[in-house]
């Protein structure tokens, strides 16, 4: 109750950036584990150089599927905030449960999908003979990671 109050009376510059900080902390956060990621990878012997080309490979595929999580969850949200402007809160609840379940539900499709035909969509994106197999063990744990967290990556 106190939090409605202050998006309706606290000064906007005031709440960009008390909203901003944990999303901002985040993304760092994120970067940070992608730059020591490849940091690990590279160095590894004798297959670094390959290693790191195969993991370049799935760059491209995972700014797709975060495409899929925004799409949900920005569609999401502002259906939701209009719900709730409307005053409609059961309608907004029922929201939150179908994007869930939709999130759950393109998770799993995108996972199968993207291990059965895993050769054909990394080479598609570029990835050769000498590097298919260093991208094809990263992106598979990608889609296992990515459709067990689905329903928390897009709220």
């Amino acid at each position: 109750m106190e939090n409605q109050q202050l998006l309706g009376t606290e000064r906007i510059s005031k709440l960009l950036l008390k909203y901003s900080i944990p999303a901002i902390i985040g993304m760092l956060v994120n970067s940070l584990y992608n730059v020591v990621d490849r940091i690990f990878i590279g160095n590894i012997p004798g297959v670094g150089p390959l290693a790191i080309t195969g993991l370049g490979v799935t760059m491209p595929i995972m700014t797709i599927i975060l495409a899929f999580g925004m799409l949900i969850g920005i569609g999401t949200t502002t259906t939701i905030s209009i719900k709730l402007g409307q005053g409609k809160v059961e309608e907004a609840r029922k929201l939150i449960g179908n994007a869930m379940t939709l999130s759950v539900i393109t998770g799993i499709i995108i996972m199968i999908l993207g291990i059965l035909f895993a050769n054909k969509i990394l080479t598609l994106f570029g990835a050769s003979e000498n590097t298919l197999i260093y991208a094809k063990s990263y992106i598979n744990i990608i889609y296992i990671r990515y459709s067990s967290k689905s329903s928390f990556l897009f709220f």
